[in-house]
């Protein structure tokens, strides 16, 4: 189902992260340094689900021109960019 290799996170357990990283500063607990490297990391996964969500958003954009541009394609002519 998807193309991530075995060292990259999948989007859900980056949103998981960030969730809770949220969920850590939102109780207030622990110094000022440690929620400081909290919100820093979270500032880091936020930008990387937004850019895998941007490359998903763009795939699904080809895809659908592909679908719309080949309609009266038979299924077996149908090929997907890579």
């Amino acid at each position: 189902m998807s193309n991530t290799t075995e060292t990259e996170e999948s989007l859900d357990t980056l949103l998981q992260r960030l969730e809770s990283i949220a969920k850590d500063l939102s109780e207030d607990s622990g110094t000022m340094e440690s929620a400081l490297k909290k919100y820093e990391e979270g500032i880091g996964l936020a930008k990387e689900c937004m850019k895998r969500l941007d490359t998903a958003e763009q795939r699904v954009t080809e895809l659908r021109s592909i679908l719309e541009a080949d309609t009266d394609a038979p299924s077996d002519e149908f090929t997907l960019p890579n």
